[in-house]
């Protein structure tokens, strides 16, 4: 059963929104909702799950609970009515769904419109009413055999440590058929409890049993004949063998989840709390149960393993074909609980296992709808932008890319920090910039600080790429590392200095519960005016007239406010030129970067 048509009306603050769902052939697209805090996204999803509701409660009996009430409180400020008409279509014969509240006049409406809606626009004339006709037998069969599940922005999964009694899992099977009653909740909050029980299923159903098991490539070489080939042992085994796939298939959103391509699950003793399945890492390290995931990680992996569950429901064949699994799958505010990785990368992906699922979403994350048009293309999915309900390109959203690139940059620079400084043994300095080190370096040389030389490492805190430029240097650069470093202290070892140019200003301080981290600025040399930025201002005045030569040939001057002016230094060629040819007096003012580093040292 696919959503082909929605219509609303003066609810909540929408004032009117009419949107066809696209298909690609005969496979739903995927349809993100997205709009303000306020714009009505989840009234635009519930009216789709209360019609879902409104099914199952004809197909399968009244012991099936409403969603949503009747309430003229959310007819739109100032109307008076509201109206509410979708259109479902399941294998060419539709269904459909109304409600009505307030006072309405049907002949506003046009012929071909009503004409789309004549199966429930009788309502139209009572009273407050919801009305839904549907073929009762098609829908049963549908809501028993496909996927069809709504998980609301409030949806949670428990983790290990605590204590609930739903986590206690026991060996009876999940699996429960019934004529009259769907075990198959469409409103899902929680569903761990569930699903593991399942997945211990799945996990039994595709163990092969060690004598068998040298029948398995005979059994799947076609030019062997097997003389029991019709044998209850061997007809198992082929069952079991065919059945690995759904093991596989799980593994595989765990291993799209937590991105590691060699995720497998492993089977705990008996005595194991709180359940009887791990989850092995390539290295070499485990999960020692499915309540460890972190609570993003857990929610998507029970969010996808439910679609599996309920397309299996009537044919456990189904959980070895996920592109074959179809349904309705309704997810308020998808993007709750996600890192940005998970949001732009994984979830798409997830997502593009199910071509036949009809995924109806809400989310405020920009990096999500990024992430699904790279995975979809700009034709593979659609948005739709409330409270007007139109649709909009991902184009809009381009503006984001910029931020995702700048999140992606910063996540490379923080893991290239772990891996330059996290484990190094001398007391680290660290500076905003590599000409810094450089100039540092000699002047030690030259003042005969040989021992603080060999005593510390010292190094600049940027990264630079191949054609020797630099990012995620200077001041910010040496921010950003403290900011982490609060956050991941137990990650560095070492001593560490922050040594900031003159420019800066920051106040001395110490950093962490041990003190560890020395946050300095390098003290202004007030004689050399020419050059007040940056660690140059060290050096004499001299080198810094108009003369000089190491000014770069497309300079440019820069009014100051003392009417002065400052020109644009070639600080490559001036820092090659300075520290061959420089002298002990030209270095002299190093003096005080030697005072910061000796205090540094004393102290650890």
């Amino acid at each position: 059963m696919y959503l082909k048509e929605i219509y609303l009306e003066n609810t909540g603050p929408i004032s009117k929104c009419h949107v066809e769902l696209p298909f690609n052939e005969e496979n739903p697209l995927p349809v993100v909702i997205v709009g303000p805090n306020g714009s009505g996204k989840s009234i635009f999803l519930f009216y789709i799950v209360d019609a879902l509701t409104e099914f199952r409660r004809k197909a399968f009996g009244d012991a099936v609970p409403t969603f949503r009430i009747i309430n003229e409180h959310a007819i739109r400020s100032g109307e008076q009515f509201s109206l509410s008409l979708l259109r479902f279509v399941t294998t060419n014969v539709e269904s459909s769904y109304c409600e009505k509240v307030g006072a309405l006049d049907p002949s506003n409406y046009p012929s071909d419109f009503k004409s789309r809606f004549d199966s429930v626009w009788e309502c139209l004339n009572e009273d407050d009413d919801k009305n839904v006709l549907i073929d009762r037998d098609m829908v049963r069969s549908d809501m028993e055999e496909n996927a069809h599940a709504f998980f609301p922005a409030r949806r949670y999964e428990d983790p290990d440590w605590l204590y609930n009694t739903s986590l206690e899992m026991g060996l009876t099977s999940s699996m429960t058929r019934s004529n009259w009653r769907l075990d198959k909740p469409l409103l899902i909050e929680t569903c761990a409890s569930e699903n593991i029980s399942w997945l211990l299923d799945v996990f039994l159903d595709s163990s092969i049993n060690p004598e068998l098991a040298q029948e398995v490539p005979n059994l799947l070489n076609p030019d062997v004949q097997l003389s029991d080939s019709n044998s209850p042992k061997i007809l198992d085994l082929r069952d079991r063998y065919i059945l690995r796939v759904s093991r596989q298939n799980i593994e595989s959103l765990l291993q799209t989840i937590l991105q590691d391509e060699s995720i497998e699950f492993l089977l705990n003793l008996r005595d194991a709390v709180p359940s009887r399945l791990a989850i092995q890492l390539s290295n070499d390290q485990r999960i020692p149960n499915l309540q460890s995931l972190s609570e993003g990680q857990s929610q998507l992996l029970h969010l996808f393993t439910t679609i599996i569950r309920y397309g299996e429901s009537a044919d456990i064949q189904m959980s070895t074909r996920l592109s074959e699994i179809t349904g309705l799958v309704v997810i308020d505010e998808i993007d709750t609980h996600l890192h940005a990785t998970l949001q732009h990368d994984v979830v798409p992906q997830l997502i593009k296992l199910f071509p036949k699922v009809q995924f109806i979403v809400s989310s405020h994350s920009p990096l999500f709808l990024l992430g699904m048009e790279q995975t979809f293309g700009s034709d593979g999915l659609t948005i739709i932008e409330l409270p007007e309900g139109i649709s909009i390109s991902s184009e809009r959203f381009t503006e984001f890319a910029n931020a995702f690139e700048y999140y992606q940059d910063t996540e490379s620079f923080e893991k290239e920090i772990e891996r330059r400084f996290a484990d190094g043994t001398k007391p680290l300095v660290l500076t905003e910039g590599p000409l810094d080190v450089r100039y540092i370096q000699h002047a030690l040389e030259l003042l005969g600080q040989d021992e603080l030389i060999n005593f510390l490492d010292i190094e600049f805190v940027g990264i630079e790429d191949n054609d020797g430029r630099t990012r995620h240097g200077g001041d910010q650069g040496l921010n950003h590392f403290r900011n982490m470093y609060e956050a991941n202290s137990s990650l560095f070892h070492r001593p560490i200095l922050l040594l900031y140019d003159c420019d800066t200003q920051k106040e001395d301080d110490q950093v962490g519960e041990d003190e560890r981290l020395w946050i300095r600025s390098i003290k202004q040399n007030t004689e050399n005016t020419k050059m007040k930025k940056g660690i140059e201002n060290l050096f004499p005045i001299k080198f810094f007239e108009e003369e000089f030569k190491f000014r770069k040939e497309y300079y440019s001057r820069t009014p100051k406010d003392d009417g002065g002016h400052v020109e644009n230094l070639d600080k490559p060629k001036f820092c090659e030129w300075i520290c061959e040819n420089g002298s002990k007096v030209d270095f002299a003012k190093f003096d005080r970067v030697v005072k910061i580093l000796r205090k540094f040292v004393e102290a650890h």
